[in-house]
């Protein structure tokens, strides 16, 4: 063989073998430990959803590579979404405000043909349009109050209104792992209501507390009159009795009186041998006249011929 002939063989072996390393090559693709993979034809753009690949180097071949998904978590900040609460009463509406929200979620490996299917690259505004309709849906349920005095609770009840969203069909190929409600917002002219209300609300609370105050003293001044004629009334009725009590007293006192006298009278008349009726009321009407004070009586004898004589004292 001549050297010309073994010149082109050797640049022909050469350039095979640097075809087949560069054909090595291409027939490999990578995917990291945070993604996920779809083999796809380059030629023809066929994606092949029966398998679904994990992190590491696969042959697949120069004409397939990976259309590629995240493996790890997705960060989702929902901020400033507008929302309307429930009325603190049947008779009174909502408020409009807006919240901030953080959620992450994760897809499902066994899912990720599906998801590929169903909508391709545009899974993450589907998902993000599913949370918010859930977030406001389940918003119009929950007092502006809630807010704030349940806050654990309202996020609770949001995350579970997201969850049962993802659910429903078509589902969502994702499963929802943290989820924080943020800040919450009131715009101006809410914020400016909510203040007038709760001023007018404390102008109320403070004329009823005049009322009150009003009806208390007027009850306080019914009570005082009360005591004071139940004291009025306890008065005159001690008097009446102390009264009562004094005439029996007095009468008492003179019944006895009397009935000493009686005996004393009667006493006299049988030791001074007294039996005549005129001569006895004789006798009672000196001892009548010799008691009074406004009399001053002397006796200088006594007959039958006597006249009892008198001076004014």
């Amino acid at each position: 063989m001549s050297l010309v002939g073994n010149k082109a063989l050797f640049a022909c072996a050469g350039f095979t073998i640097v075809l087949l390393v560069l054909l090595l090559s291409l027939s490999f693709s990578y995917l990291e430990y945070y993604e996920y993979g779809l083999s796809q034809r380059k030629t023809t753009g066929s994606v092949d959803t029966s398998k679904v690949y994990s992190g590491g180097r696969y042959f697949v071949g120069p004409d397939a590579t990976f259309i590629k998904y995240r493996a790890d978590a997705h960060q989702v900040n929902l901020e400033q979404l507008a929302v309307f609460s429930a009325g603190a009463s049947e008779s009174s509406i909502g408020t409009s405000f807006m919240l901030d929200i953080m959620f992450s979620y994760t897809l499902k490996e066994e899912e990720i043909g599906a998801l590929h299917r169903e909508s391709a690259k545009s899974y993450k505004s589907v998902i993000e349009a599913r949370t918010k309709e859930a977030i406001k849906n389940e918003a119009v349920f929950v007092t502006f109050q809630e807010y704030f005095t349940e806050r654990l609770a309202v996020e609770a009840r949001l995350r579970n209104a997201v969850e049962k969203r993802w659910k429903q069909a078509p589902a969502l190929h994702c499963e929802l792992d943290q989820f924080f409600l943020g800040r919450i917002a009131i715009p101006d002219e809410v914020a400016r209501k909510q203040l007038e209300t709760k001023i007018q609300f404390e102008k109320n609370d403070k004329e009823e507390f005049f009322q009150q105050a009003r009806v208390e003293r007027d009850m306080t001044d019914v009570e005082v009159n009360s005591i004071l004629l139940e004291r009025s009334k306890v008065l005159r009725i001690a008097e009446a009795e102390a009264s009562l009590t004094r005439l029996k007293a007095q009468t008492e006192s003179e019944k006895i009186v009397a009935d000493a006298r009686k005996d004393g009278a009667s006493q006299l008349f049988n030791a001074a041998n007294i039996s005549v009726q005129e001569q006895k009321i004789a006798l009672t009407y000196i001892q009548t006249i010799m008691e009074r004070k406004d009399i001053s009586l002397k006796v200088s004898y006594l007959d039958s011929d006597s006249v009892v004589k008198t001076k004014a004292a």
